[in-house]
């Protein structure tokens, strides 16, 4: 079976893409056993850094409080399986302008998109 994740997390980048990775310190509670624990038999792969062999350096331009000028990676499409990636969506290196949302940028976070083949 194969999965195609769209994620807006940070946080979780190396829980889902590095084997055996042990550093999500979650408080224990079934909750939290249930909602967040990491799947060790199938590391999942970054549709972005599959094609281009980095992830993009930005996905995210804003500039609020107590974040200005916030830059940064934030969203990624992940996968696993039977897939191989065909092209990702072509990102600027730099932003332009002040922040996001703007006259070309209707959200502070970037358009991703990847087109996949089954293999």
């Amino acid at each position: 079976m194969s999965r195609t994740i769209c994620i807006n997390w940070d946080i979780c980048y190396q829980a889902l893409t590095e084997n055996n990775y042990d550093g999500c310190n979650l408080p224990e509670s079934n909750t939290y056993e249930i909602c967040y624990r990491v799947n060790r038999e199938q590391v999942l792969k970054s549709a972005y850094r599959e094609k281009n062999g980095i992830e993009p350096v930005y996905t995210n331009f804003s500039n609020t409080p107590p974040s200005p000028n916030f830059c940064a990676t934030l969203d990624y499409i992940f996968f696993n399986g039977h897939l191989t990636v065909e092209k990702v969506l072509e990102l600027p290196d730099h932003p332009s302008g002040e922040s996001y949302p703007d006259e070309t940028h209707p959200s502070d976070h970037l358009m991703i998109a990847a087109t996949f083949q089954l293999s």
